[in-house]
This record gives structure tokens, C-alpha cells and sequence, in this order.
């Protein structure tokens, strides 16, 4: 649970995923939130009467929502009201919306539940595809906040490394973080998340003389993408399987590199690409 506030651009997130599941998955009322240091406030709600939704706090093993944030798993009742099992702490707020069945899945980044999305029902719920609507929608979302993170470890570490080369001191090894950056610039499916984190990828490879800018013309973002993960070890089938691509084209990629680079192996265009400033 992070100490500080939900960023604006990841609540748009929740009212994204709000739209989504309401016209999709047709539930008709949608609520959840981030956690802080209190707990997962809701702070988005679609579809609602009343405004009561948003006074909830959920804490770890209370009501519905702090069972599925205990166990890391998605949770449901038919009948809200009778359910056992369960504290009741938010009877006032669910049954006041006039929710019967309920259902709640927990998003997960980095093994930590950073929020809840709750899905509605003014009926009880039998529909066995709530759960695995909820959840994969939380995925996503879990996936995006995950990719905001990885931007903003790049950012602090850029700053970190111009503050340690203006004192002269040699600066951290970015290999893993830029691999995994570029990882999932390639597999989100936010395009304007992946535009921003190919921006910040340029911009760790933009200091240097004017041959190796020009160079990294020359290669594209993919041949990048395949270099940055052959530097951290990984064989063609795991790259292709961490690219969505298939091994045909990892090797493509990988051959097209190395012609450009001038390399005679996969390791000896890695080592030219680093030279050149395309690779931390």
C-alpha cells in the first residue's frame, strides 16, 4: 500500500474501466478506488443513485471488498444482505444504492493490492462471467499502474544518473529497468502510455555525439526492444513470448541489428549498442 495519493491519470484509469464494464459487461453499477495510506477509498462510481458509494473505506477484512483484498482474489455474493461470511460495516452505503448481488476484484501490482473495482447488481447475482469480467478489467488496470511506476523509476533514474555525472561519479546500471521498460511499452494497451514511455526511452539515448544518434535512426524500436532483452539474458523464445512476437521475427529483428551494428554475434551487437548509447 503506497503512502501517497492516487495520481490523476491513474483514477481516469477506474472511470475507464468503469465505462467499459457498465456497456460491455452490462453491470449496472460500478465503484471503486486506490489505496493510500487509510486504505481504498472509492472514488469512482458509475451508474449510482444515491452519493453514499463514495463514503466508503475499506481496510483489510472488512466487508466484501476486504476479503478479496486479504486474499488477493475476487470475491461474490447472490444476496448481499444475507451473506455470512462477511462484515457488514457497509450496509448502509451498498443497500442504500439498493445492490443485492456484489461482486469485487483486487488490482494487484508488484504483489500488493493497490485498489478494488466493485461491480453492482440490483438482482441477485448468478451470472458466473462477473467475477472474470471484474478481474479481467482489474488486470488491465493493474498492468497501466504498473506501467506508471516503471515510468516514474525511468524518470528518477535519469535524474539520478545527470546528477551523478555532473559530480563525476559513475552512474547506476539502468540495463534491467530500460529492458523492462521498453517490455512493456511494447505489450500496453494504452497508446498513450506507450507513447510516453517510448519518449522517455529516447530521451536516456539522446546525449551523445551525432554519429550515434545517427545510429539509432538506423535501428528501430523493436530492433531495440529484442537487443534490450537479449542484454539481459533472455533466449528468443522468451523474448518472443515477453514481445508477443513470434521466434521468426525475434531472429529477423536480431539479424537486421546485427548488420547494422556491425556485429558478428547477438552479444557483440549488444556491446556496440551500449558503445552507441542505444542500451544503458
Amino acid at each position: 500500500m503506497t503512502g501517497e495519493m492516487p495520481r490523476a491519470d491513474s483514477l481516469d484509469l477506474l472511470r475507464r474501466a468503469g465505462r467499459k464494464l457498465r456497456v460491455h459487461g452490462k453491470i449496472p453499477v460500478f465503484f471503486g478506488g486506490l489505496g493510500d495510506e487509510h486504505g481504498i477509498r472509492v472514488t469512482t462510481v458509475s451508474g449510482a443513485r444515491t452519493a453514499q458509494l463514495t463514503t466508503i473505506l475499506i481496510r483489510p477484512d472488512r466487508g466484501l471488498g476486504g476479503r478479496s483484498w486479504t486474499s488477493g482474489q475476487p470475491r461474490a455474493v447472490a444476496d448481499y444482505a444475507r451473506a455470512a461470511g462477511i462484515t457488514h460495516d457497509f450496509d448502509h452505503q451498498i443497500l442504500g444504492e439498493g445492490i443485492v448481488g456484489l461482486a469485487v476484484a483486487p488490482v494487484i501490482v508488484r504483489d500488493r493490492v493497490a485498489g478494488l473495482l466493485y461491480g453492482g447488481y440490483r438482482t441477485e447475482l448468478h451470472r458466473a462471467d462477473a467475477l472474470e469480467m471484474l478481474g479481467h478489467e482489474a488486470g488491465r488496470v493493474a498492468q497501466e499502474l504498473l506501467v506508471r511506476d516503471l515510468v516514474d523509476e525511468r524518470v528518477r533514474g535519469l535524474r539520478a544518473r545527470e546528477t551523478l555525472e555532473a559530480a563525476g561519479l559513475a552512474h547506476p546500471d539502468l540495463s534491467e529497468l530500460f529492458a523492462r521498460l521498453r517490455q512493456v511499452a511494447a505489450g500496453t494497451t494504452d497508446p498513450r502510455t506507450a507513447a510516453e514511455l517510448r519518449e522517455l526511452l529516447d530521451l536516456g539515448q539522446a546525449a551523445g555525439p551525432d554519429d550515434r544518434r545517427l545510429t539509432a535512426r538506423r535501428l528501430t524500436a523493436r530492433q531495440v526492444d529484442v537487443l534490450a532483452l537479449v542484454a539481459l539474458g533472455l533466449t528468443n523464445e522468451r523474448i518472443a513470448s515477453s514481445l508477443g512476437l513470434s521466434c521468426l521475427t525475434v531472429k529477423s529483428y536480431l539479424r537486421s541489428a546485427m548488420t547494422r551494428l556491425g556485429a558478428r554475434t547477438r552479444y557483440e551487437a549488444v556491446v556496440e549498442a551500449r558503445r552507441l548509447g542505444l542500451l544503458p
